[in-house]
């Protein structure tokens, strides 16, 4: 049938098959079981040639393609896999097999470095899902015995407060990694405790420029924090200036480390606001780090300037995710003549009950005058995010310039 449908289609392609072929094709299985036959040619690559081209979401402005060399795989692959960061997989040999799940996308970094190459290089067994189905999900990881969940936050609120999810489904977990977008700790903590057996919950912090570069050491866990520095990776918080910050305070997360992108591809201008002279990569994240722990904060593109102060996003979601009625959030700044920007918060609520003056009057007395919602508020069924979580607030931009 495959052969056939190939020629309707005009490609003349080889055709292997897993398992016997009455036609001859070649078998999988028995190419991989014959020790004569290496398990891939041996191709000549110098380490800085490029590996793999993804694009960068986009939550901030249109997508960049970034270039990834193999130095800076092949570098990340042994920072992340030291044994106090990620020893998941105990076996390369024999029958056993840790057990992930695979369900981000494979076009983005989460999906193709961390699930993916991390789990080849390890020699685990990556269960597939082509998308997410709750019910699917949840039987998968209970009939596989998945002892790794990945997860981004959506995922890890499903697992955490469905009742359809039980301790029993649970029951093989040993790690949860969840990364992404910023993890509430009380989800976390909650996640921990319906699990029947101790879970180690790590977060972790990269981009599609950086690879990983920050990890929850498996035996300093600490909630809330997208954990320490992996090996070989610098990191710090610097001001406006560009001058580094002492521990507590807020600024620009900066990165260095052998696994950074080469550059935005074809263009050169973007790639020189993004690598400085020094080699230092400037994430656009806000960030606070105590303790050798990071804290992603805010995004700098998204602070929003009222008057000349500044107001945190991330800051108004969280007090605006205390309120009973409030299921989701997020808070973006509009264009205002006088304040120059106002914010505005887009909220699911569970309690059609909830008005915007119930908004109103429940930060009156929890935030600053110049925080306040002056932007208004706007009830919306679902927040646009793309598959890995992320609230895409461009198109929230671009939805506030249309209503004026």
């Amino acid at each position: 049938m495959v052969r056939e449908a190939l020629v309707k289609l005009g490609k003349d392609l080889p055709v292997m098959v897993n398992g016997v072929s009455q036609q001859g094709y070649p078998n999988v299985r028995d190419m991989l079981a014959d020790p004569a036959r290496p398990f891939c040619d041996l191709v000549q690559t110098h380490p800085e040639d490029m590996a793999v081209m993804l694009f960068s979401s986009g939550t901030t402005g249109p997508p960049k393609g970034v270039q990834l060399s193999h130095r800076a795989f092949t570098s990340n692959l042994t920072f992340f896999t030291h044994p106090k960061i990620f020893p998941y997989h105990p076996s390369k040999e024999g029958e056993a097999q840790e057990v992930v799940t695979g369900l981000l996308p494979y076009y983005h970094i989460y999906g193709l470095y961390v699930v993916t190459l991390l789990s080849m290089y390890q020699g685990a067994k990556v269960v597939s899902f082509p998308s997410f189905d709750p019910f699917s999900f949840v039987r998968v990881v209970r009939e596989q015995k998945v002892g790794i969940v990945h997860m981004v936050p959506p995922i890890l609120n499903f697992l955490t407060m469905s009742d359809k999810v039980t301790s029993a489904d649970l029951v093989s977990v040993r790690g949860a990694m969840c990364a992404a977008a910023p993890v509430p700790s009380s989800t976390a903590k909650l996640f921990k405790e319906k699990a029947p057996n101790p879970v180690i919950f790590q977060e972790g912090f990269g981009m599609t420029e950086t690879l990983g570069s920050h990890m929850t050491p498996l035996d300093d866990e600490r909630l809330g924090y997208c954990g320490k520095v992996v090996p070989n990776v610098m990191a710090k918080v610097i001001n406006a200036e560009g001058e580094a910050l002492p521990e507590g305070e807020r600024g620009e997360l900066c990165i260095k480390s052998p696994s950074l992108m080469t550059g935005y591809y074809k263009n050169p201008t973007v790639t020189a606001q993004t690598l400085d002279a020094e080699g230092w990569l400037h994430t656009g994240d806000v960030a606070i780090h105590t303790d050798g722990f990071f804290s992603i904060v805010d995004r700098l593109k998204e602070l929003i300037k009222v008057k000349g102060f500044q107001v945190s996003p991330s800051e108004l979601e969280d007090v605006l995710l205390e309120h009973t009625a409030v299921a989701d959030v997020a808070v973006i700044g509009i264009p205002d003549d006088r304040a120059g920007e106002l914010p505005r918060a887009y909220i699911v609520r569970s309690s059609s009950s909830c008005s915007e003056e119930d908004i109103h009057g429940f930060l009156k007395e929890r935030v600053a005058e110049f925080k306040q919602l002056k932007g208004g508020v706007r009830f919306v069924d679902a927040l646009p995010k793309n598959q890995t979580g992320k609230v895409l607030k461009r198109e929230l931009q671009e939805l506030a310039a249309k209503e004026g």
